[in-house]
This record gives structure tokens, C-alpha cells and sequence, in this order.
């Protein structure tokens, strides 16, 4: 049973719908997961935010996209819906290029973040270089030191002690140390965030495929309505310019006169 045109067009406007839902979460998924990465950013290599930042600028054109995706189908511009159906194929690249770049900086993040880490703590230990970043990673992590706690020792601190965020309590008696390295923790932390922007960009790649086969369905249901209403005026026209068929009409409406004036003499 084919489906009418009108059932396309509402699912069209269905898929929009599904599109600024789509859009707004975007955006506030991308902006949540760059912010967790920047609140460790010393430690992260720089080009690991771009794919947040494209991602987070792709949403709002998902959003925007939406006027498109309601006006095509209502008003049947299929300006609108081509241009909508382009745009939608443009983000579909770009997208799943953002999930791969993605999956490419994740599996630079071990080294790349080891370096960072390396060159960081050295300044960190004898100069008190990016002491806000190391408390705020220790603490957060339950981490000390890079591989663990004799890091401190082994570079050699000149106050001769370790940074209270390495205790692994909540008093001020500092009965233990952390054991485990922030290295560790932290590329694993960095490589989720990574592969959970990779698995964002092709989910929504995938999901505008949708729209596109649904666009594309009203498109040719609309196309196929002109064709057949334009079809129709040609073939009317062609009767209409028929000599044949004027005599004919001409003929068939004499004789309707005779016959009207016949019934009345009688």
C-alpha cells in the first residue's frame, strides 16, 4: 500500500522535530565533555578540543537546520527541501570526519598526555609551576605523582615534602598516600572523553541518514503529483486544441438545441 503524500510530509515534520530535540542535546553534550577536557587541559595535548568545538558548532546548525526541515514540507518549496537534503548530507560528513578524527587523537592521547604530564610535574616539583592543575588532579583523580608518590622523591622537591592533595584522607593528618600514578588515570580519562565524541559524531551521522531518506521520499511524492496535474493540463490542452474534437463539440451541442427545441414544440 503506498503511502499518501501528506503521511510523508508529517514524517518530515517528525524527523524536525526529532532534529532540534537532537540539536539542543548536541549541544549541551558537547559543551559538558569540552569542559571536563579544558578542566585538565595542561595535561591534554591542545588539538584534542577541536572535534568538541566542531561538534558543538554542527549542533547548532542542527538546530537552525529545522526551519528548513518545516517550511519545505509545509509550504511544498522544494527549494527548501533540496537545500535542506544538502545540508543534511554536508554534516553527515562532516560528522562521522569529526567521530574518525576522534578515534585518531585517542590513540595519540597516551603519549602526547605522558609528555605533557612529564614536562608539567618538573616544573611543578622545583618550581611550583601549575600548582593549581596538580592539586586539582590529584584530588580529583586519587592520583600522586605521574607513576606514583617516589616521583616526588626520585625529582627531588626542595621543601623535601609531598603536596597535601596526594593524602588519600579527609582530615588534616595525612595517614596514607594515594598509590596509583596520575598517568594512568588521566589518559584514561582523556580517551573516554575522546571515543565518547566519536561515538556523538557517528550516532548523529547515522541519525540524519533518516532524514535524508525521508526528505528525499516527500521530494519524489511531490515531483510525481506536479508531473501527473502538468501531464493532465497537457492532455486537456491537446483535446482542446483538436479540431476534430471542437467540430464534434460544436456538433453535439447543435444537436442538444434541436432536441431542447423539439420538446418544446411538441
Amino acid at each position: 500500500m503506498a503511502v499518501s503524500k501528506k503521511c510523508k510530509e508529517l514524517l518530515c515534520l517528525c524527523y524536525s522535530g526529532l532534529l532540534f530535540v537532537s540539536g539542543a542535546l548536541l549541544i549541551g553534550f558537547s559543551a559538558f565533555l569540552g569542559y571536563k577536557l579544558v578542566y585538565h587541559f595542561t595535561f591534554v595535548p591542545s588539538e584534542c578540543i577541536a572535534p568538541f568545538i566542531l561538534l558543538f558548532l554542527f549542533a547548532i546548525i542542527h538546530v537552525l537546520l529545522t526551519w528548513l526541515g518545516v517550511k519545505g514540507p509545509t509550504k511544498e518549496h522544494l527549494f527548501h527541501v533540496v537545500l535542506f537534503v544538502l545540508i543534511t548530507v554536508v554534516a553527515i560528513g562532516c560528522e562521522i570526519a569529526i567521530g574518525i578524527w576522534s578515534m585518531v587523537l585517542w590513540s595519540k592521547v597516551a603519549d602526547q598526555s605522558a609528555r605533557l604530564m612529564s614536562s608539567s610535574f618538573q616544573g611543578f616539583v622545583k618550581d611550583n609551576y601549575d600548582k593549581n592543575q596538580w592539586t586539582r588532579l590529584q584530588t580529583e583523580l586519587q592520583c600522586c605523582g605521574i607513576n606514583n608518590v617516589s616521583d616526588y622523591s626520585t625529582i627531588g622537591s626542595p621543601s623535601g615534602s609531598i603536596p597535601i592533595s596526594c593524602c588519600n584522607t579527609s582530615t588534616t593528618a595525612c595517614l596514607s598516600m594515594y598509590a596509583q600514578g596520575c598517568k594512568a588515570p588521566l589518559i584514561k580519562y582523556v580517551k573516554t572523553l575522546m571515543l565518547d565524541i566519536a561515538l556523538i559524531g557517528f550516532g548523529s551521522g547515522l541519525f540524519q541518514v533518516v532524514g535524508i531518506l525521508a526528505f528525499y521520499y516527500f521530494y519524489k511524492a511531490v515531483k510525481q503529483e506536479l508531473a501527473a496535474t502538468q501531464t493532465a493540463a497537457r492532455r486537456a490542452s491537446r483535446i482542446e486544441a483538436n479540431p476534430l474534437t471542437r467540430q464534434n463539440s460544436r456538433i453535439q451541442g447543435r444537436s442538444s438545441v434541436s432536441r431542447q427545441n423539439s420538446g418544446t414544440a411538441a
